[in-house]
């Protein structure tokens, strides 16, 4: 038994799964004889999610942890060479990266039946940040076999101390090796003592994986044709509410047409009747001119009247009787 191989397993496992696998790998190794590699397989620390999920993104999308991790040089370097306008272009490069990261973390850890919480995927991208902050810390990473997850504050060295399990080396570039699906504990059936023997165990532990992969590759298949056959519908339905608002839009159109036609009409009619609003307002003006200049006519005659009743009204005073 090679412990690569079983640090492979083990951490490109689900969390759920880590327990039975290692206390069974141990198990095998203590029966083929090899105490010590027994021990260390046992004293194997278990990943939360976040590290797991990391873990999984190396596995699975590597080439893609590698560029965001030479993203990471990069920005050290225009950090120590104090170029600003550069350090910033690649600061908007990041957040776009991390962005990306999360999403394919948690597709990746939903495929393996494994929902991230948004605590969860900060911490993921708290990990990867680290990595690309720090050399020691993107070694680390590249083992894919990280226990817990790492943190940067900006300043000075990551702390990597027991981060990955032992004698894990960084995997190669890309790294694509298949992800280990969802198993579940072996049913035993074998020997005389009751219990399954390691190898055996270990052997039908991978038979079920196999068959649990081929029914989730089969769900899926048969998900996204169901999805696919919803979005025809959705587009057939999208397709038949575009003619829809298409004639309403005609006949929008039409009304449009129609109620400018009116507004002309009508205008020309206000202009009209402005035009004889104004002759009527001239011709009162000047009856008004005309009626006052009658009224201080009237007014200067009935004066003279009055002067002249007067007159005559003194004569007869005067006439003898």
């Amino acid at each position: 038994m090679d412990l690569a191989d079983v640090l492979d397993d083990l951490y490109g496992s689900p969390p759920a799964e880590f327990t039975a696998t290692r206390d069974a790998y141990a198990r095998q190794a203590k029966a083929e004889g090899d105490r010590d590699l027994a021990g260390r397989i046992a004293g194997l620390k278990k990943p939360p999610v976040p590290a797991w999920a990391v873990n999984l993104l190396v596995r699975e999308r590597g080439e893609d942890v590698e560029q965001l991790l030479q993203l990471g040089a990069s920005m050290r370097e225009a950090t120590a060479s104090l170029a600003g306008p550069e350090l910033r272009e690649l600061s908007v490069q990041q957040h776009k990266v991390l962005d990306a990261m999360r999403v394919q973390a948690g597709r990746l850890t939903q495929e393996a039946g494994v929902r991230l919480s948004l605590d969860v995927g900060e911490k993921v991208v708290a990990t990867l940040r680290a990595a690309m902050a720090d050399p020691a810390a993107a070694d680390a990473v590249r083992t894919a076999t990280l226990v817990r997850t790492l943190e940067s504050t900006g300043f000075g060295d990551v702390d990597v101390e027991g981060a990955t399990a032992g004698d894990a080396a960084p995997r190669p570039v890309p790294a694509k090796t298949p992800r280990s699906p969802a198993r579940k504990p072996a049913e035993k059936t074998g020997a005389k003592t009751g219990k399954t023997p390691p190898r055996d165990e270990l052997r039908a532990r991978r038979e079920e994986k196999a068959a649990r992969e081929a029914e989730r590759e089969r769900a899926e298949a048969e998900r996204r044709e169901r999805e696919l056959a919803e979005l025809r519908a959705a587009v057939e339905e999208a397709d038949d509410a575009l003619d829809d608002a298409r004639d309403e839009a005609s006949a929008a159109d039409a009304d449009l047409a129609s109620a400018q036609r009116r507004q002309e009409d009508l205008d020309r009619r206000r202009e009209d009747l402005q035009a004889r609003l104004d002759a009527v307002i001239e011709q009162l003006e000047s009856a008004q001119d005309t009626v006052r200049t009658a009224e201080r006519t009237a007014h200067a005659a009935r004066e003279r009247v009055g002067h002249a009743e007067r007159e005559l009204a003194d004569l007869r005073d005067r006439l003898p009787e």
